[in-house]
């Protein structure tokens, strides 16, 4: 079984992740040499614009393409289909790998946002319990931090439009994912 770990923004110890046995553990490095996150922003619309930023980033950004292409290789190369793959919060790096994985799929595109739109249900009282400890202007810039919206996974989709003219070529050309291992993914992860 391969563990993947999506390098969140900043690490903590505190929480440190518990390693299955017999798990690798990898770390796949979004950010790497990204300018993503580096000052934080000073109005709600600003933060929209950071996360906007972030997707993009994500699909044609070095650090993305790499960390990615490691995701999928661990897919890939694990039999078993034993893999997990996070970061911080599960919803922004992961969220990207997983509508990635979907999409390569055939996973129809309003599924794949559905699903994306879940962490907004399964992160709603975490993200409560911080804003709650943030005056009303500091949380009304965090807030957009921590949703998914809509507009964040369509900015990785129209990135890859724009980068790549469609998503094959992006898996081709920017993951390493050729028609062959393509097939072979799905094979191995779709039923029927």
């Amino acid at each position: 079984m391969i563990r993947w770990h999506v390098l969140p923004l900043s690490v903590e110890t505190k929480d440190a992740d518990k390693v299955p046995a017999g798990a690798r553990y990898v770390v796949a490095d979004v950010f790497a040499g990204s300018p993503s996150f580096q000052t934080l922003p000073k109005s709600p619309d600003e933060a929209v614009k950071s996360m906007i930023d972030a997707e993009k980033t994500m699909v044609s950004g070095d650090g993305g393409k790499k960390a990615y292409t490691r995701v999928f290789e661990g897919v890939q190369s694990d039999r078993g289909r034993a893999a997990l793959f996070h970061c911080t919060a599960g919803k922004d790096r992961t969220g990207w790998a997983n509508a990635t994985l979907l999409t390569a799929l055939g996973v129809p595109q309003e599924t794949v946002m559905a699903d994306y739109l879940a962490s907004n249900d399964y992160r709603k009282a975490a993200n409560e319990a911080i804003l709650s400890h943030l005056p009303a202007a500091q949380a009304a810039v965090y807030k957009p931090l921590l949703d998914v919206r809509p507009e964040y996974l369509n900015s990785g989709y129209d990135e890859v439009k724009a980068t790549y003219g469609t998503f094959d070529r992006y898996l081709k050309d920017g993951l390493g994912i050729d028609a062959r291992e393509l097939k072979e993914l799905k094979r191995d992860l779709l039923a029927g």
